[in-house]
């Protein structure tokens, strides 16, 4: 991923905008984080994907705007690839990065990472 221009994460400029929604778990995520942090910040849903929970809007792990886990050893794959590389798969992230706001600002990033797209 190094190859990948930074993103302003820390502190993100955006209210953590991508943090919006939770992420989702493996199951040894969830486990590791239910153990480490308590069994309330996560859940699984009615489908039976595990995820972090969200309270006022944000991923319930976003403190003063920046992660408190991401340091953590079972930090959410899909948090450690987003929003270049897809963590189920492995590909390039095909779904909406605009959720991130940086993408908005800088087009020319929406093409970095998607097949046939390079790297500035």
């Amino acid at each position: 991923m190094s190859a990948f221009p930074a993103l302003p994460c820390f502190p993100c400029p955006h209210q953590s905008a991508c943090c919006g929604y939770g992420v989702t778990l493996s199951e040894e995520e969830a486990r590791d984080l239910s153990a480490r942090h308590g069994e309330e910040k996560v859940y699984r849903t009615r489908w039976g994907e595990w995820r972090t929970r969200v309270r006022n809007r944000r991923c319930i792990f976003i403190v003063n705007n920046a992660c408190s886990i991401h340091a953590d050893p079972s930090y959410p794959a899909v948090c450690r690839a987003f929003p270049w590389t897809d963590a189920e798969t492995g590909g390039p992230y095909e779904y909406d990065q605009t959720i991130c706001p940086e993408f908005l600002a800088r087009p020319e990033l929406v093409q970095i990472g998607k097949r046939g797209g390079t790297p500035a």
